[in-house]
């Protein structure tokens, strides 16, 4: 049994790596694109520092998805009342600000399709 907890722990590890690589790929590509952005012209500019955004909500969204995995794997692990009542305030948080994020993206991709 605790080979089975060690081996969770460590795959959550790996999901919390995983999530911030994500994160700082995300700030990296959208550096990228702010940079690109800005050598454009005005009406091309806004529309990708805007679409910049839309990539980076999109890849944040992902990585808050893979946090909450981690997290419930260590409080399946700990079995602590305290790290469930943490886990549930968290994945709360979490998932308000996936919801908000992706609700911005999909006005945003609604915007971009009106502008066509």
């Amino acid at each position: 049994m605790q080979h089975i907890h060690l081996a969770l722990e460590w795959a959550a590890n790996i999901i919390e790596l995983t999530a911030a690589a994500v994160m700082i790929w995300a700030f990296v590509a959208s550096m990228w694109s702010v940079g690109t952005s800005s050598l454009k012209s005005s009406d091309n500019r806004i529309r990708s520092m805007q679409v910049a955004r839309c990539e980076l909500g999109s890849k944040l969204v992902f990585a808050l998805e893979l946090l909450i995995v981690s997290d419930l794997i260590h409080t399946v692990v700990s079995h602590s009342m305290e790290d469930l009542v943490f886990l549930g305030l968290l994945v709360a948080i979490r998932t308000i600000t996936a919801y908000f994020l992706h609700r911005e993206i999909r006005d945003f991709e609604t915007e971009l399709a009106g502008q066509e």
